[in-house]
């Protein structure tokens, strides 16, 4: 790629160096791991290269998978094969795994890495919503110290996150999925993979005694960002699941989100399908109980 012709890249070897060199302006780069987003926008012209850029795909302190005191902690630079192949993640957080999988084709999930995914801030972003449905957080640092916050916070509008100029994402800290709940990812697109989402959504979820305990649901594509849905959440928790909570649910999901009509699809389609896959969650939620 022409782009990264002019581009003075860095190779630190541990963290702790990265860190130095964001924390100089002289010596500050773009943070570089698979660069399937980036390399793209500049190529393209929707963002200009950066003069400097730091790669830190190599760094090992970034590719941590571990299960502690109930929480599955994850890497920044982890790659979407990685997502999708790892058995720890594939048991605590398996709409974590699922959402990997359709991410692109081979090559891009073999280089693609999930802290790249979400600093895009794509509101088509394949990983978003499941980590929000799970309640994740995310771990940034610098030369200053860490800071670790949720998500929901951390996305802070289109193309935007809460990370400081010197800071890098280090890692993603999500609740394990218990054994009496259960979680599902899908994608609607105009093929099952290498294609961006027309819509995209994720749930966790738990019924108990015929009620349902709780519910976490959050889409993509039908907002600025990924999106929880609140109002459906609020609403289904506490109550039966039946056939008129399931047509009550549905009908909510419609009206709490706001989509745009793009070259994949139009508002109007985005918010029946945003129904009906709360409707499928809860159905699948259901399954068995």
């Amino acid at each position: 790629m022409t782009a990264m012709e002019s581009i003075d890249i860095a190779f630190p070897q541990t963290l702790p160096e990265a860190l130095a060199l964001m924390a100089d302006e002289a010596t500050r780069g773009q943070p570089l791991a698979g660069g399937t987003d980036l390399m793209v926008q500049w190529e393209s012209g929707v963002r200009p290269p950066p003069a400097r850029a730091i790669d830190i795909k190599h760094l090992h302190e970034l590719h941590e998978i571990s299960e502690t005191h109930d929480e599955l902690v994850i890497g920044g630079a982890v790659t979407h094969a990685h997502l999708r192949r790892t058995a720890m993640i594939r048991h605590y957080a398996p709409a974590l795994a699922e959402a990997a999988a359709t991410v692109g084709g081979g090559q891009i999930q073999a280089m693609g890495t999930i802290a790249g995914s979400i600093a895009n801030a794509s509101p088509a972003g394949d990983l978003a919503p499941s980590l929000l449905a799970a309640d994740a957080r995310v771990v940034v640092a610098s030369v200053r110290g860490e800071r670790n916050l949720s998500l929901q916070s951390f996305i802070r509008g289109y193309r935007k996150i809460d990370l400081a100029p010197d800071e890098l994402i280090v890692r993603f800290v999500i609740p394990v999925k218990k054994p009496t709940e259960r979680e599902q990812f899908r994608k609607l697109g105009p093929r099952a993979a290498q294609a961006i989402s027309k819509i995209m959504g994720s749930y966790r979820g738990e019924i108990r005694d015929g009620t349902i305990t709780r519910f976490s649901v959050a889409l993509g594509s039908v907002a600025p960002t990924a999106v929880r849905l609140p109002d459906v959440e609020a609403l289904v928790v506490g109550r039966t699941l039946d056939a008129a909570l399931l047509d009550e649910a549905e009908r909510c999901a419609a009206a709490s989100v706001k989509p745009i009509t793009d070259i994949r699809s139009t508002a109007e389609y985005r918010q029946w399908v945003s129904g009906r896959l709360i409707r499928g969650f809860l159905e699948h939620v259901g399954a068995d109980n």
